[in-house]
């Protein structure tokens, strides 16, 4: 999932820095990375990968939130072949990939709600360059 916010002046690398810490305090691995077109983030715990961009000008930028094929089902031919395996006992696979679906959309939503909260404090952060 992506989000834009425009206006705001917000620095993008202290919204990138509290998105890090943001999943190192729940429990992942977290590597920040600053690249020429902005921020990413890649986060992983036993459960899932996750890969986040924070991309654009301190005006108007986009937070993405994208996690790991693991994380977001069975293809489609794996999921065919759970339901096939269902019908021999297999079901466990297709509860198992239920509850994995579950647990990645609650995360997600925890964090945009640390996103938002995170916009709303730096606001007005970003330093304005010389000249402007």
């Amino acid at each position: 999932m992506k989000d834009r916010w425009v206006e705001g002046n917000v620095d993008l690398g202290l919204l990138s820095e509290s998105v890090e810490r943001f999943f190192v305090e729940n429990k992942f691995d977290a590597k920040l990375e600053r690249g020429s077109s902005g921020f990413r983030i890649e986060a992983v715990n036993p459960g899932f990968r996750v890969k986040v961009r924070i991309f654009g000008v301190p005006e108007d930028f986009a937070v993405e939130f994208v996690p790991s094929k693991k994380s977001r089902g069975f293809s489609s031919i794996g999921m065919m072949l759970a339901y096939v395996a269902s019908a021999f006992g297999g079901g466990g696979l297709v509860l198992m990939d239920a509850r994995l679906q579950e647990a990645v959309g609650a995360f997600e939503e925890l964090f945009w709600d640390h996103v938002d909260r995170q916009v709303e404090e730096l606001r007005g952060s970003a330093r304005v360059k010389a000249g402007e």
